[in-house]
């Protein structure tokens, strides 16, 4: 059975600003995750790039193994 969310070498940057530099996260159905770090560690930019309404700069965000 695959993950529910894969998250797959995921990067981020707004012009030098690097916001997430490599994410790599499986989330399997049932799994409760939380999101949690200093500010300006990427947690928004992270959720963000997992509803859709920011577009990684490289890497993938699946959900049941579709992009």
């Amino acid at each position: 059975m695959s993950p529910l969310i894969q998250i797959q070498d995921v990067k981020k940057s707004y012009k030098e600003a690097i916001a997430l530099d490599g994410i790599t996260l499986s989330i399997d159905e049932g799994d409760v995750f939380g999101i949690i770090g200093l500010s300006g560690a990427g947690k928004s930019t992270l959720i963000r790039c997992l509803a859709r309404l920011v577009i990684p700069s490289s890497g993938a965000v699946l959900l049941h193994g579709k992009d």
